[in-house]
């Protein structure tokens, strides 16, 4: 296919202000009214969030299961990044093109919609299904949503790309992202009478000590030699708390993360942490003042992508694209909760992640044209029955 409209396409796309704290529902409406123009079967499914909503479009037969190409919608802000040129304005410059978005994810997604049409002449004995989601970015709110109406329906997708950015190439497994925020309330004093509170950002320093030290502890448990760096991670990315220097703090936050490998659930890495605050911290702080409490609450808990969930499919899908060897990346993709209700999940898409979240983000076209091909082999695969034995087995192995 020819990369012009889909250029155009991205053109669109990257004009809308989908950071994930604004509304995507202007773009989830304009993919919808493009997907049914090219004979789709489109449900939007909006959010409990005004301004909210994730988009599944069906492609082909309604009563078999299918191939799921998905994408997120949102993008991470902008602010405070110093950017060549307009953010939400595409930009070519030496065969790249430059926009919030571009590479993450709003290439695959202009590649999607463009190819609409073919999927829609072809004589496919299976479906193509294609999901926009909301609020990857943050909470990743938007596929779980979406992924518990797919767990329900009475014919969920078969298998499913997503199109994060990886240079065309297929990853099989990608850790998990998981976010908790500990807040410690303290008991304020004058610090010159400090036996007598509980300094909240104390506390705080002491559990990002413990995570630390339980990192260098993660380091001695299960590796997984797939990834760059083969553990399970646990990182202290953010601490705020008290008013003065001389007053003991009433209240502090530590916001930290979990990247557990396949297989490795963040909760038992987080139960650690709460063990240390209930049996350590704790009792010296309500000895002070029965005021004094740590909670530790769960922002964001996305699972791994798990690679003996998904051989079958990805041997299918990496001929499609000159694929040789799969990949493992430690960054969070929505691929674990599509495996968790049993829809097999492959990652691949056009553009590189280095560049994502970064100030001048920008996708080669390329790639774009790459992605293309990918999925033209994809629908003669469709068409000709050449990819049905391989993908009704997508899990196996």
């Amino acid at each position: 296919m020819d990369t012009k409209k889909t250029i155009q396409t991205l053109e669109r796309l990257v004009a809308f202000d989908t950071v994930s704290s604004n509304s995507n529902i202007e773009l989830i409406d304009w993919s919808a009214n493009r997907l049914e123009a090219a004979g789709a079967k489109v449900f939007v499914q909006h959010a409990d969030e005004p301004g909210k909503a994730n988009l599944f479009a069906t492609i082909g037969p309604q009563d078999v299961p299918g191939i799921m190409l998905s994408g997120h919608s949102d993008v991470v802000p902008v602010a405070g990044q110093a950017w060549s040129s307009d953010p939400f304005t595409l930009t070519e410059r030496n065969g790249s093109l430059y926009a919030r978005g571009s590479a993450d994810m709003k290439g695959f997604i202009a590649c999607c919609l463009d190819m609409a049409p073919r999927f829609a002449s072809a004589k496919l004995a299976m479906p193509v299904h294609i999901a926009l989601s909301y609020n990857e970015e943050t909470n990743m709110r938007g596929m779980r949503q979406l992924a518990a109406h797919l767990k329900a329906a009475p014919v969920r997708p078969l298998a499913c790309v997503i199109g994060e950015p990886t240079m065309m190439q297929v990853v099989v497994a990608n850790k998990g992202a998981a976010i908790y925020r500990a807040r410690i309330r303290g008991f304020s004093v004058h610090s010159s009478l400090r036996d007598q509170g509980v300094s909240a950002v104390e506390v705080g320093a002491q559990i990002v000590t413990h995570i630390v030290a339980l990192q260098r502890r993660l380091e001695g448990a299960e590796r997984h030699d797939g990834f760059e760096y083969p553990f399970t991670s646990v990182h202290a990315g953010m601490m705020s708390g008290g008013t003065a220097h001389n007053i003991t703090a009433r209240d502090c936050e530590v916001l930290f993360e979990v990247r557990a490998l396949p297989g490795v659930s963040a909760a038992q890495v987080v139960a650690q942490i709460r063990q240390f605050c209930e049996r350590e911290l704790l009792p010296p702080m309500r000895k002070v003042s029965p005021e004094c409490s740590i909670t530790v609450e769960e922002v964001l808990d996305a699972p791994g992508l798990d690679e003996r969930g998904n051989r079958n499919l990805a041997q299918a899908m990496m001929p499609l694209c000159n694929c040789a060897q799969p990949g493992r990346v430690s960054f969070g993709t929505e691929a674990g909760m599509l495996q968790e209700i049993g829809v097999p999940t492959v990652v691949c898409g056009p553009g590189a992640i280095k560049v994502a979240h970064q100030p001048d983000e920008y996708v080669e076209i390329s790639q774009l044209g790459l992605c293309l091909d990918f999925l033209e082999s994809l629908t003669v695969g469709m068409e000709r029955g050449t990819l049905g034995a391989l993908a009704s087995s997508a899990g196996a192995g």
